[in-house]
């Protein structure tokens, strides 16, 4: 009994004198394994998994020679039982430490050995993180690195072309990219089979690569293929177009900007910054701005910006287009039923045309806790029907809920259709706005960029932008829950030439993950670019 309480009374001390995260600390810092000696560590989960990652990354870092006992490595590591690390993937792990801190000799090192364990014949999961992580380096490679990482994209894409999916041939341009047979990168994705999957990645490889080509034609129709199917331009592919025009005078900045301007893509702050610091290097003045919103004026040099105009001809294609490619085609069946389509389709051809259709669920959404305890979509369509305005109110079923009592008194006063759960109603309020006319009015917080884009022409899009922006209103929320219903901005919010060549482009600010951002979407801030 004494014994025991002895026992008791000094391991209370130990923790009190010693916590336990410092107990633990200590023995990571004591765990020091070298080649020669293997030293068993209590450890488990977390603990023992970022042990096992220090013992390589260590090794990868403080190596001064690609000569290296990678058996002893491997030992080393896998002696620490309960870590993540295990038999199945510690090559890829030892390959990724490699690839994370370029060193290419200890990938070429590290793949040497795996082939010679198995015979000359890794896995294509190994294969392929190989190839991504010489295309790291790919600055570095030799001819003969060239040739050898050729010849295995060949091989992979010939042999696996029956289970090819967009991981694999991403992994595959990568690696043909690092090559003189870069072009053979165009001809694998037209022969792939999944052009309409085809990663971020992949494009990115192609188009730096015809860049430093100064393939100019290739680069930007890649570049385009690659927004149709992302809607993004990363920042690196800017950055490498902007290397191009200091090494050739045939190349325009301006390339940039059309391409905002012709796709109305409205970027982050971090690319507004890239661009407005290669324009300054270059000689061009770039100023931040605001643009007026009561009648589209500049700040700084006071240029009126283009106004969003639709006609009833231009409304009309927009009618048809919106029925056809995205109301009936077979996207809208994704989310909704045929049986639903027909039901909304009745009820409109019944109910319209409306003043206003208001997307419900995205209004009790975006602005939720922003006006104390009062509900908003309530104040919204009262402030609609007491303007006498006929008022359509879109949501999904449990909005009812939500609601509560102050359902009743929407009900009695506007036109509502609820949505199952599952239904994008997007797509519903588009539809029930346009069918209306013209003159119809939208409340959404919602850019609608998905739709935008599944209307495919160039044009379309453009007029849809239009009319969405010139039918969109908005909200402002001022201390005190007073609540303000925004007319629509009637300037074009999106990159655009003045006639005298200055430039506007708008952009989002940077938001910390987690911050709240603004409901209506709008642009935070412009740059006055004169050319």
């Amino acid at each position: 009994m004494c014994s025991l309480l002895r026992k008791h009374l000094h391991w209370n001390l130990l923790k009190l004198v010693c916590p336990r995260h410092t107990i633990i600390y200590t023995q990571r810092l004591l765990s020091v394994v070298t080649p020669d000696i293997i030293v068993p560590r209590k450890m488990k989960g977390r603990f023992a998994s970022e042990e096992q990652k220090r013992i390589i990354t260590e090794l990868v870092i403080k190596s001064s020679s690609s000569i290296i006992d990678w058996d002893a490595l491997k030992s080393s590591v896998l002696s620490i039982n309960r870590g993540y690390i295990n038999e199945k993937n510690i090559n890829g792990c030892i390959l990724e430490a490699c690839s994370q801190q370029k060193r290419l000799d200890l990938v070429k090192s590290f793949m040497k050995y795996v082939k010679q364990c198995s015979h000359g014949k890794p896995n294509i999961a190994l294969e392929l993180l190989y190839i991504r992580s010489c295309y790291k380096s790919r600055s570095e490679l030799t001819d003969n690195d060239q040739y050898e990482i050729q010849t295995n994209c060949q091989s992979l894409f010939k042999n696996n072309l029956h289970l090819l999916n967009s991981v694999l041939l991403e992994g595959i341009v990568m690696g043909i990219c690092c090559t003189p047979l870069w072009r053979d990168s165009l001809k694998f994705i037209k022969e792939s089979k999944v052009e309409d999957n085809i990663s971020l990645n992949t494009f990115v490889s192609v188009i730096l690569r015809a860049f430093e080509e100064e393939e100019i034609d290739l680069g930007w129709t890649t570049v385009q293929n690659m927004f149709n199917l992302h809607r993004i331009i990363p920042l690196e592919i800017v950055a490498a177009w902007f290397n191009v025009c200091e090494k050739n005078v045939n190349c325009s900045h301006r390339r940039v900007l059309e391409f905002l301007r012709d796709n109305e893509y409205i970027i982050r702050e971090n690319l507004a910054e890239l661009i407005r610091s290669k324009l300054n290097q270059s000689g061009i003045k770039t100023t931040t701005t605001m643009i007026y919103h009561n009648n589209g004026k500049c700040k700084n040099c006071n240029q009126v910006l283009e106004h969003a105009e639709v006609t009833n001809s231009d409304f009309k294609i927009l009618q048809e287009r919106f029925l056809s490619d995205v109301m009936i085609g077979k996207n809208i069946f994704n989310n909704s039923s045929p049986q639903e389509l027909s039901d909304f389709k009745d009820f409109i051809e019944i109910t319209a045309p409306y003043d206003v259709v208001v997307d419900g669920l995205n209004l009790a959404y975006a602005y939720r806790g922003k006006i104390g305890d009062h509900s908003l979509t309530k104040f919204v369509m009262k402030s609609f029907i007491e303007k006498k305005l006929k008022v359509l109110l879109i949501g999904r079923k449990h909005l009812v809920k939500m609601l509560g009592k102050e359902f009743d008194f929407i009900k009695k006063n506007a036109h509502i259709f609820f949505t199952n759960d599952l239904s994008k109603d997007d797509p519903f309020v588009l539809y029930a706005a346009m069918y209306s006319g013209i003159d119809t009015k939208i409340l959404t917080r919602d850019l609608m960029r998905g739709h935008k884009y599944l209307l495919g022409d160039a044009i379309i899009k453009s007029i849809f932008q239009k009319w969405l922006q010139k039918h969109r209103l908005g909200l402002r929320i001022r201390p005190g829950n007073e609540v303000i219903i925004k007319e629509p901005i009637t300037y074009l919010q999106a990159t655009q030439e003045s006639a005298n060549g200055i430039w506007h482009m708008p952009y989002q600010e940077f938001k910390e993950p987690g911050s709240w951002s603004k409901p209506d979407s709008s642009p935070d801030k412009w740059m006055c670019i004169q050319m």
